[in-house]
Parts: structure tokens; C-alpha cells; sequence
């Protein structure tokens, strides 16, 4: 996967700020694409929540997270194929989430994740 896939990915989503791409079991943050400035400091805390979601200790492995809040979601979607990456992607306040899960899968297959 690379940045111009990332950058296609979030330009077809509508609302959407920022799309990262995450190594879950490392904890790094591998690239990212954004229409806002964003500091390393936010980048690597949305990459430790994706860590805490997709636990594989966990008892109950999820692969797509939702968090809301007044400023817009925080959608968090892990590879179906159980890789460690994952994506977390941010959006404004009444975003349509419907396709989501498909497109990030259709990225993760196609962009080699």
C-alpha cells in the first residue's frame, strides 16, 4: 500500500479528515493522509487506541470501531484477512459510515496490506 492508495481511499469518502494506516502488533504508525494538520503525538495516540482495540488477548476480537463524539468519529478497521494493520479514519460530525467496511477491505486487498 502507499501513500497515493491512502490519499484515493480518503478521497472517496466523504467527510473524511485523515486515513492511517497502523502495525498493530509493532504499535507504529506506517503513513498517513490528511486534509488537516495533524502533530506525530495524535497520530501515534489514534495508533495505541487501534492497539487497544484490536487486541488479539482480548476476549472479544473486533475488527471495526466506532467512537463518536461532538466533533465528528473516529472509525477504526482492522484487515479481515487478521494481518496486524489497520486503518483509523476520521470524520466530521454526520458523516455517511455506510460503505466503509467495504471500501477499507477493498484498500487492504488491493494495496497488498
Amino acid at each position: 500500500m502507499t501513500r497515493d492508495d491512502l490519499a484515493r481511499f480518503r478521497s472517496g469518502l466523504a467527510s473524511c479528515e485523515l486515513v492511517l494506516l497502523a502495525d498493530i502488533s509493532a504499535g507504529t504508525v506506517l503513513m498517513c493522509d490528511s486534509a488537516i494538520r495533524v502533530g506525530q503525538e495524535h497520530l501515534d495516540a489514534l495508533c495505541s487506541t487501534a492497539v487497544r482495540l484490536f487486541d488479539p488477548a482480548a476476549e472479544l476480537a473486533a475488527r471495526l470501531a466506532v467512537i463518536s463524539g461532538p466533533t465528528g468519529c473516529r472509525v477504526f478497521l482492522r484487515a479481515s484477512d487478521d494481518s496486524a494493520e489497520a486503518l483509523c479514519c476520521l470524520f466530521a460530525p454526520g458523516a455517511d459510515l455506510t460503505d466503509l467496511d467495504a471500501a477499507g477491505q477493498h484498500l487492504f486487498r488491493q494495496g497488498g496490506a
